[in-house]
């Protein structure tokens, strides 16, 4: 169990104090993965220079708090801390990347440090978005259904809890044990959970103070230079002053029925099931 630092917010000393496992994802194990095929982009200078030396990029832990249950759906609490600093060549740490499923609610909040969320998705018509946030400590942020997210690291180390759930009415008629892509199952198989689609060919690196969005030609050709956005309002009207990670702990079944409910409502769908 990673220790937390001695001014870390109690909310994460709590969450740390926990019994659960964390597991290390490193350097090496996004380049392996991307040299067997996998849908993991990395900047072409991270490649280049893969042979600076590895390192763990972040620490996360499944189940940080109990699993939950609201009207025959499934809530899952995870934390993720990542580390700060550069890949060789400029590019933030970060996540690996991936895509959710259409059916899947994930809602996130910084706990500490600053992070970066980029997302990307499709509209009904066929118009790429690209989406960028930054997350200061306390920022919510919620994926839109369906699509690709990568967390980066401007200001590290960075603690991010995020929940998250199916929407029963999203299943395309598909019970949970049918579907493939159920959040659980997403979470706990790589094979599922990377594999679903291709990588969003976009990431950032570090550029003076700040970042720059940059990408493979075909990624930026594809996805454009994104556009800023901001925690919604409907998310934080939702959660109120509390935690994310005091929410989900405190929240009665109807609270939890009313964020799917809204958040069906207000988030935009990647609506693509191709590879779903």
């Amino acid at each position: 169990m990673t220790a937390a630092p001695a001014d870390a917010p109690t909310e994460l000393t709590a969450l740390l104090g926990r019994d659960s496992p964390g597991t290390d994802r490193r350097l090496s194990d996004l380049l392996d993965y991307r040299r067997a095929g996998g849908p993991v982009f990395l900047a072409g200078d991270v490649l280049r220079l893969a042979g600076t030396g590895d390192r763990v990029l972040y620490t996360a832990y499944r189940d940080v708090l109990p699993p939950r249950q609201a009207s025959g759906t499934n809530w899952f609490a995870d934390l993720v801390i990542y580390q700060g600093g550069e890949l060789p060549g400029g590019e933030l740490n970060r996540s690996a990347g991936h895509w959710n499923s259409p059916a899947q609610l994930e809602v996130f909040q910084t706990v500490s440090g600053r992070t970066l969320l980029i997302t990307a998705w499709r509209t009904a018509g066929g118009q790429p978005m690209l989406r960028y946030q930054v997350c200061a400590p306390g920022t919510l942020a919620a994926v839109p259904f369906g699509a690709w997210h990568l967390t980066l690291v401007l200001d590290g180390p960075a603690a991010v809890f995020n929940l998250y759930t199916d929407l029963p009415g999203l299943r395309a008629g598909k019970p949970a044990s049918a579907s493939p892509f159920t959040e659980r199952r997403a979470a706990l198989h790589e094979q599922t959970k990377y594999r679903s689609g291709p990588a969003v060919e976009i990431t950032a690196r570090r550029a003076g103070p700040g970042f720059s969005l940059t990408g493979s030609a075909c990624g930026l050709a594809a996805w454009g230079r994104g556009e800023p956005t901001a925690e919604p309002p409907w998310l934080r009207g939702i959660i109120a002053d509390r935690t994310l990670s005091s929410f989900y702990t405190a929240a009665d079944p109807l609270t939890l029925d009313g964020l799917c409910a809204r958040a069906h409502s207000s988030l935009p769908a990647h609506t693509d099931r191709s590879t779903w």
